[in-house]
């Protein structure tokens, strides 16, 4: 059976900021949807694409997901609450969590990147069509989180057919730490994975992830050791 593409419209890291904050707010859905709707108006004139744009931002930041769970949605939006600005890495463990095709791609550009300066869309496509099939939806899906990546300045265009990876390594905040590891546990919809497993994952690319054991929390993960490895089973 072939795997769902869904992500259909790029977003841009603002629009995320903006959604992140109304939720935040405790706006109800109709109430966002027409925030959202005057903040993309000027921007997306197909009444079809602002919708999509829209629901894919209400799917991240207010939609329940069934492969998620209501503790790590709302520990993002209790963090947007409490802290004064909004790091790139929150939209981009909601995306990991929540967009398996995000991830997908997120994960081809990783491992590209320690093997060569450059990809070329053609490679990254190969990538997706083996993973998703050959569709005219996983093609456009694949232009629009490149798109979306180089908006948030992860990636940038090199020419008219590659992209090259930006080295920001990115600090991840430390209360956000744990929170990470679970998106790609949700991501891969496992229960466990070793430590080492999690970190090494190329889907981190744009960011400096590190944590040490005793940075484990516990209200998040139960811990065993197995051999020389350390196993994170989720809690919530």
């Amino acid at each position: 059976m072939s795997k769902r593409v869904n992500y259909s419209r790029h977003i841009e890291a603002y629009w995320l900021d903006q959604t992140a904050l109304w939720v935040a707010e405790g706006l109800n859905k109709q109430e966002l949807h027409d925030k959202i709707n005057s903040m993309l108006s000027p921007l997306i004139n197909c009444k079809v694409n602002l919708g999509k744009t829209r629901n894919q931002l209400t799917s991240l930041w207010f939609d329940k997901s069934d492969n998620v769970s209501n503790e790590f949605s709302e520990f993002a939006v209790e963090y947007v609450k409490e802290s004064h600005d909004i790091p790139l890495v929150i939209h981009w463990g909601l995306l990991i969590a929540k967009k398996k095709f995000f991830a997908d791609v997120a994960r081809f550009i990783g491992r590209s990147s320690k093997l060569n300066d450059s990809f070329t869309y053609a490679q990254a496509q190969k990538r997706m069509v083996e993973l998703y099939g050959d569709t005219e939806t996983v093609k456009r899906g694949l232009r629009s989180v490149l798109k979306t990546m180089v908006d948030f300045g992860v990636l940038q265009r090199s020419n008219a057919r590659s992209y090259q990876v930006n080295p920001n390594d990115l600090a991840v905040p430390n209360k956000l730490m744990n929170w990470l590891l679970c998106a790609l546990l949700f991501s891969e919809d496992i229960m466990s994975r070793t430590l080492s497993d999690i970190i090494d994952d190329a889907i981190w690319f744009p960011f400096e992830l590190s944590i040490e054991p005793e940075d484990i929390d516990k209200q998040w993960f139960e811990i065993h050791q197995q051999g020389y490895e350390l196993m994170l089973f989720r809690k919530k």
